[in-house]
C-alpha cells in the first residue's frame, strides 16, 4: 500500500469510529465497547459505513499510480530540459566570445577567425578578398567633452549605419577596438568595387549624429587592402590597411589603398605579426628586468618587467618593434598574460632567495577592458604563490581615457584583490584630476622626458616638482624613471621623490643578471653600512 492508500483508510475509519460514538450518545447510553458493537450492529447506516476504510485505501492508492506516472514522465523529459539549457548556454557563450558586447558586431578575434577561413577558400577558388579599416576622425574629442557614456551612444550609432549600408554585401563587419571597425568581402570583383564600398561606408556617416539637444559631424579615414596583392595572412591583410587608413588619417583624411606593390620593409613587418603570435607560443621572448629603487630609505623597492624578443632570424629586437604590431594585430591580451606569468615566475622565485620585492608589468588597454583579467590575475597570484601586494600594474594615462567607465570597472576589481595600479607616463596624457582622484591608484610614474633635462630647464624642474607634490597630495608614491646620473638622483631625492629607476642605477637586464646585480647591491650596502658603524665608533 502506498502511504496515500494508509491516510486514506486511516481517515475513513476515524470517520466511522466518530459515526458510532454520535449514534450512542444520541441514544442516551454509555459509551462503552458493548454499546457501540450494538449500535454498529443495530444501524444499518453504520454497517454501509464500515466500507469507507476500503474505498479510501483504494482511492489513495490510485491517486500514488497517478502521481507516480507524472513523475515518471517529468524524469523522462527533465534530460531533454537540461540538455537543451546546455545547449542554450553554450551558444550564449560562443556568441559572447565572437561579438563585440557594446555595438553587436562581430569582434576582433572572431573578426580574424572569418577572414582565416574567408582566405582559405580564396585561396583554393582563386578567388581575391578585401579588408577596409575605419577609423573615426577626432572620437576621441568626443569622449573628453561628452563622457564615455555619449562616446558609446556615439560608437552604437556608426555600428548601425555601417551595417545598414554594407548589407547584402556578402561581407563581415566587426569593431576592431576602440573608434576602429573593420570590413571583410568575399570574392572580390575588382578594387573600384571596394573603394564604392569605401564610398558607401563614409557618406553613411555623413548625417549628424544626435546626442539629446546636439548634432555631432562625424568624418572617417578608411583603408583598403586586398589579398593576395598586398599580404596573404590575415593578420597582414588587416595590418596593410590600418597602415592605409593611418596614411589617409595624416593627409586630412579620406580613402585610401595600399599599393600593390608593397615596400620590402612593410612586407617583413606584415609577416612580424604572424610570427609573434609563434614567437609567444614557442616561448622565444625573454623577459628583462630593471631595478626600482625606494631613493628616501636607499633600498631595492622592486623591479619592471619589460619584454625583449629574441628571433630566430631578425636577433635581438626591442620593444618598440613589434609593441606596435602585437596592438594592431590584436595579440596584446596573449602578450601580457605571458609577461605576467614570467614576472610572477621570477618573482616568487627572488622570494625564495629572501628578496621580498615587487614586480611592475604594463598593461595594455585590451587588458583593461576585459571583464575577466581579474579572474586571471588572481589565478596567476594562486598558481606562483605570490601574495597580490607584490604585484603593480602601470597603465598609461591615455589607456585609463579612453573608456573609462569600462576601464573603472576593471582596475577598481583589480585594486581591490589588493594589486597596486601605478599611473605610467603622467603627464603626457590628457589628465583629469577629477577622474584621477577617484582611481584607485598607488603611485604615478612621472615621464623620463621631464626627468631627463630636468637639471637644465626650469619647466621640466617645475613640472617635475608638482607631479612629486600632487602625487603626495593625492596620497600617492612619485616614481621618475630615465635617471642617468647622480646628480639627477640626488635632485629627485632632494624634492621628495620616492622611487627611482633608470641606468644609473641598473639597466634592464635578464633574470641571472639581476640576481647578480641583487647580490652587488647587497655587498655594497653592507659594507658601506659597518663602514658608518666603525666610522660614529671612531668618533
Amino acid at each position: 500500500m502506498s502511504r496515500y492508500a494508509v491516510y486514506g483508510f486511516a481517515i475513513a475509519v476515524f470517520a466511522v469510529l466518530m459515526a458510532t460514538v454520535a449514534a450512542v450518545m444520541l441514544s442516551g447510553e454509555s459509551l462503552t465497547l458493548a454499546n457501540l458493537y450494538a449500535a454498529q450492529v443495530g444501524n444499518p447506516m453504520l454497517l454501509a459505513l464500515d466500507l469507507m476504510p476500503f474505498v479510501f485505501a483504494l482511492w489513495g492508492q490510485g491517486v500514488a499510480v497517478v502521481f507516480a506516472d507524472d513523475s515518471a514522465r517529468a524524469r523522462s523529459k527533465n534530460p531533454d530540459g537540461e540538455h537543451n539549457e546546455k545547449l542554450a548556454l553554450q551558444a550564449e557563450a560562443r556568441r559572447l566570445e565572437q561579438e563585440d558586447t557594446l555595438t553587436g558586431l562581430a569582434n576582433r578575434a572572431y573578426f580574424l577567425q572569418q577572414l582565416d577561413a574567408t582566405l582559405g577558400n580564396a585561396e583554393l577558388n582563386r578567388t581575391r578578398v578585401g579588408v577596409i579599416v575605419l577609423d573615426l576622425d577626432g572620437f576621441s574629442e568626443v569622449n573628453d567633452q561628452f563622457g564615455a557614456a555619449n562616446g558609446d551612444r556615439v560608437l552604437k550609432s556608426v555600428a548601425r549605419r555601417l551595417s545598414n549600408a554594407t548589407e547584402n554585401t556578402g561581407s563581415i563587419l566587426a569593431r576592431l577596438g576602440g573608434n576602429s571597425f573593420g570590413l571583410a568581402v568575399d570574392g572580390l570583383q575588382s578594387t573600384r568595387a571596394l573603394e564604392d564600398l569605401a564610398q558607401r561606408m563614409r557618406d553613411v556617416l555623413i548625417p549628424p549624429c544626435t546626442l539629446d539637444k546636439l548634432s555631432l559631424n562625424l568624418a572617417a579615414s578608411v583603408g583598403g587592402a586586398i589579398y593576395p596583392d598586398n599580404a596573404t595572412d590575415s593578420f597582414g591583410l588587416v595590418n596593410a590597411a590600418d597602415g592605409a587608413m593611418q596614411h589617409a588619417k595624416a593627409g586630412g583624411g579620406g580613402f585610401e589603398l595600399v599599393q600593390t606593390a608593397m615596400p620590402v620593409e612593410d612586407a617583413e613587418m606584415h609577416s612580424l605579426s604572424a610570427e609573434l603570435r609563434t614567437a609567444i607560443e614557442q616561448d622565444q621572448l625573454v623577459l628583462y628586468l630593471q631595478p626600482l629603487i625606494d631613493v628616501q630609505a636607499d633600498e631595492v623597492h622592486g623591479m619592471e618587467a619589460l619584454v625583449r624578443w629574441q628571433h630566430p632570424r631578425r636577433g635581438f629586437l626591442p620593444p618598440g618593434e613589434f609593441i606596435p604590431r602585437a596592438e594592431r594585430a590584436g595579440l596584446m591580451n596573449e602578450l601580457s598574460k605571458w609577461v605576467l606569468r614570467r614576472a610572477l615566475e621570477y618573482n616568487a622565485a627572488l622570494r625564495k632567495q629572501g628578496w621580498s620585492i615587487g614586480v611592475s608589468v604594463n598593461l595594455s588597454a585590451r587588458s583593461l577592458l576585459d571583464p575577466e583579467f581579474p579572474d586571471l590575475l588572481a589565478d596567476l597570484l594562486a598558481t606562483y604563490e605570490v601574495p597580490s601586494e607584490v604585484l603593480t600594474i602601470e597603465i598609461t594615462e591615455d589607456t585609463l581615457m579612453s573608456d573609462q567607465r569600462r576601464t573603472m570597472d576593471v582596475v577598481t576589481r583589480v585594486s581591490n584583490m589588493g594589486i597596486h595600479i601605478s599611473i605610467d607616463d603622467f603627464g603626457t596624457g590628457y589628465s583629469q584630476l577629477t577622474y584621477l582622484k577617484r582611481l584607485p591608484a598607488s603611485e604615478i610614474k612621472i615621464d623620463r622626458s621631464f626627468v631627463t633635462d630636468m637639471l637644465e630647464s626650469d619647466t621640466d624642474m617645475a613640472i617635475v616638482k608638482a607631479t612629486i607634490e600632487l602625487g603626495h597630495a593625492l596620497g600617492l608614491r612619485a616614481v621618475a624613471e630615465g635617471i642617468e646620473y647622480e646628480n639627477q638622483s640626488v635632485k629627485l631625492r632632494e624634492l621628495g621623490c620616492d622611487i627611482i629607476q633608470g641606468y644609473y642605477m641598473g639597466r634592464p637586464m635578464p633574470f641571472d643578471k639581476l640576481c647578480e646585480w641583487l647580490a652587488e647591491w647587497q655587498l655594497h650596502h653592507q659594507s658601506r653600512a659597518v663602514a658608518v658603524g666603525e666610522s660614529a665608533r671612531g668618533r
